[in-house]
């Protein structure tokens, strides 16, 4: 577990054996099973997961070690601190986001990930032809997600590569009959 300090941005390298690897976070990484999947599928990347909740984190902790997986390191912390106050710019090959909180009531949508500033930090913190996966199975969240991006204009749409892993929260939209979105876009 990578422990952040908000003022200061740490090394990220530091924390892996092949620092040079491109590195790669999860938002919200739930029980980390597409992080776990990915990392294993990925041994010449670096992972990083980002999660605020409990319930998943020590899950995923167990499943890494029992795994022997030496390519993830996980953060307990508020995504958009840790990318504000933590990852140095220009430092993400990356990032994926599935099934982001969709926050249904209306006047909680404020809350939502997906906005501009959040793209603001983001284009900061990755590379120049740096990668956004996210997937919702919310039909306005993903209104909002193309209208954020398309009024954005620093990522453009790519086509999505699929995932094998399916996510608890992906499974639970899947069983109450909700389309799944999933959205592919690269930093110019």
């Amino acid at each position: 577990m990578i422990e952040t300090d908000s003022s200061k941005f740490i090394q990220l390298e530091d924390f892996f054996d092949a620092p040079k690897n491109d590195l790669i976070i999860e938002i919200g990484f739930g029980n980390g099973s597409t992080l776990i999947e990915s990392a294993s599928n990925n041994p010449e990347k670096n992972f990083i997961g980002i999660e605020v909740y409990d319930s998943g984190f020590g899950q995923c902790l167990n499943d890494i070690e029992k795994q022997k997986i030496n390519n993830i390191r996980l953060i307990y912390d508020d995504a958009v601190d840790v990318l504000q106050n933590t990852i140095k710019k220009k430092t993400l090959s990356e990032v994926n986001i599935y099934f982001p909180d969709p926050w249904p009531k209306k006047r909680h949508h404020k809350r939502r990930l997906i906005n501009n500033n959040f793209l603001v930090l983001l284009s900061k913190t990755m590379k120049d032809k740096g990668i956004i996966n996210i997937s919702t199975d919310w039909e306005d969240y993903a209104d909002q997600i193309e209208t954020v991006f398309f009024n954005n204009k620093r990522f453009y749409a790519i086509d999505s590569d699929p995932r094998t892993q399916k996510t608890k929260f992906e499974n639970r939209g899947l069983s109450l009959g909700h389309k799944i979105f999933n959205y592919s876009y690269q930093l110019n």
